[in-house]
């Protein structure tokens, strides 16, 4: 599982897009929905970004920390 430390978050939300897409294509889902699949799909993977991102530098000891 450290293969897939911290990746599996893009890989789940690139198996949502490449879904909705193909329900898309497929006709079974219309545009409004295929666009409101894609948009999730990307807040997770900006989120899992911003959270990590966040989580480091709250971890940064102080010395290492810029000024805010």
């Amino acid at each position: 599982m450290k293969a897939l430390s911290g990746k599996k978050t893009y890989f789940t939300a690139g198996a949502a897009v490449l879904t909705a897409l193909g329900a898309y294509f497929a006709g079974e889902v219309d545009l409004q929905t295929t666009i409101s699949a894609l948009f999730a799909s990307l807040m997770a993977i900006f989120l899992r970004k911003g959270i990590t991102s966040e989580a480091k530098k709250a971890a940064a000891p102080a010395e290492e920390k810029p000024a805010e």
